[in-house]
C-alpha cells in the first residue's frame, strides 16, 4: 500500500481529509481484490475477497465518473483526490 500510495501522491501537499480519503479508497480497492474463486461451478462468477474476511461479504461500491482526462483544478477538492486514485 505504501508504494503505491506513493507512487500517487509524489510529492503533492495533502490535506488531513484529502488524504484520509485517499487512502481509504485505496484500502477498499486492496479489500476487494480477488483471491480465488468461491465454487468451481463454470456459473458462480464470484471470487472470495479480502473483504470476506473482514465483513463477511464482498465490498461493493460504485463506480465513480472517469476523472484522469479532466484538466487538473485543485479548485474542487474531490476532483483532485479521485484524480490521484484513479
Amino acid at each position: 500500500m505504501k508504494f503505491h500510495l506513493h507512487r500517487v501522491v509524489g510529492n503533492a501537499d495533502l490535506t488531513f481529509e484529502k488524504f484520509y480519503t485517499l487512502r481509504c479508497q485505496i484500502e477498499a480497492v486492496l479489500n476487494s481484490r480477488l483471491l480465488c474463486p468461491l465454487s468451481n461451478h463454470p456459473d458462480n462468477l464470484q471470487a472470495l475477497t479480502p473483504g470476506h474476511f473482514l465483513i463477511g461479504t464482498s465490498l461493493l461500491a460504485l463506480r465513480d465518473h472517469n476523472l484522469i482526462d479532466l484538466f487538473s483544478n485543485h479548485s474542487s477538492r474531490w476532483s483532485h483526490v479521485q484524480q490521484m486514485f484513479q
